[in-house]
């Protein structure tokens, strides 16, 4: 693997950040006033650098030119045909895993290989026992998304110990697992969603906004990504104030309750972010319960749900939301290679940040989160057909 690259190096910060998930809360210095209203300027922020927050702001709403797709070709790939590739997501509650499963499935039918969906449930128990099936069913690979190794630790061991190759997205990476010819981690895209929508908040509380974060528990890697991203731009938002609220698949019904709680015990703030799409709808109705109507909503691997919520305007200011159906492809690319002992390349996982302002230069619809439009140009599945020799 070539852990020099760009990538490699945010793993490793990654990696780093993953010593301090503990955290019940997470402050940078001072608090806002007036529920989280800026004061007309910052004092701890020069013109320029709002400028170039701005401009980075800005940037982060407009689609690629083109996709990152790897450039070493696959050969032999007509060897693979017939076999089954296991997809295992944490919990089918995310409409995201259902755009990555779709994704997968079509760029797999182009080489003859078959999906089977697994539902995680959110539970070790439900995990493990998708493991133990595909391995059971000599699966020719399993992709797990958003599930760290030890909730089903000794089932992947298992599987790896039967010859069955396992990636993991959407984690950082474990020490006590590094990558290997039956192992693949792809940290997916959650530093890089954290860093749009604090940057957004940043640029729209003019540095001196409060946060409430309702961030998922389950593993070590939401805690990493939350952190990483407020370190790398904290010079963006020294007088902000970031308070984490720490929910669960395993406790959904909580979230509604603890998110207003934290809005009465914190009256201060004035924005809120659900860190990932399934947490939205709790995240608002706690909002609701504590009666404040001036709060800003945020989301994070948001789905098409979440932005056309966003174009209506009712609860939600900005979202960030990564490229699903290109890591599909992405996951049917490791999942050959790995199969066919081809070494695997860094990948990149594109996002994108919706505001208000730009949401409705989009086409929201089911057709255009599946062909990836909203990121870019729609050409990436030839572009994979091509590096597989099948175009």
């Amino acid at each position: 693997m070539n852990t020099a690259s760009p990538l490699g190096r945010r793993r490793a910060r990654a990696f780093a950040a993953a010593s301090a998930i503990a955290i019940a809360a997470l402050t940078l210095a001072g608090c806002a006033a007036n529920g989280g209203s800026a004061p007309e300027s910052s004092p701890s922020t020069s013109p320029a650098a709002e400028s170039d927050l701005a401009a980075t702001v800005a940037k982060l709403q407009e689609p690629l030119e083109a996709y990152p797709v790897p450039t070493e070709p696959i050969e032999d790939v007509s060897s693979v045909e017939g076999k089954t590739v296991y997809y295992i997501p944490i919990t089918l509650q995310s409409p995201a895993f259902t755009v990555t499963a779709n994704g997968l499935t079509d760029a797999l039918e182009t080489v003859g290989v078959n999906v089977q969906l697994c539902d995680g449930k959110g539970t070790p128990t439900d995990i493990s026992a998708c493991v133990n099936q595909a391995t059971e069913a000599n699966a020719a690979s399993i992709v797990l998304d958003a599930i760290p190794y030890g909730l089903a630790g000794n089932a992947l061991d298992a599987a790896q110990a039967a010859g069955i190759p396992v990636i993991i997205n959407n984690q950082i990476p474990d020490p006590a697992h590094p990558d290997s010819e039956t192992l693949e981690t792809i940290p997916g895209s959650g530093t890089s969603m954290e860093v749009a929508l604090s940057q957004w908040f940043a640029l729209d509380s003019n540095g001196a906004g409060s946060l409430l974060i309702n961030q998922s528990t389950d593993g070590p890697s939401p805690a990493a990504y939350v952190k990483t991203a407020q370190e790398e731009i904290a010079d963006d938002c020294a007088d902000c104030t970031i308070t984490i609220n720490g929910i669960s698949v395993s406790s959904f019904s909580l979230i509604p309750s603890s998110t207003s709680a934290a809005l009465l015990q914190n009256p201060e703030i004035g924005y809120v972010e659900a860190q990932y799409d399934q947490y939205l709808q709790p995240t608002q109705g706690g909002v609701q319960q504590s009666g404040r109507t001036d709060i800003k909503g945020m989301a994070g691997a948001a789905g098409l749900g979440s932005l056309q919520a966003l174009e209506n305007g009712t609860f939600l200011y900005a979202a960030a939301s990564p490229a699903l159906t290109f890591q599909g492809w992405i996951d049917a690319d490791a999942s050959l290679r790995l199969i066919l002992g081809i070494p695997v390349p860094d990948y990149v996982v594109p996002v994108r940040l919706f505001t208000r302002d730009t949401i409705s230069n989009d086409t929201l619809t089911e057709e255009a989160e599946a062909s990836g439009e909203w990121f870019g140009p729609t050409t990436f599945p030839k572009d994979f057909e091509s590096l597989w020799g099948v175009a």
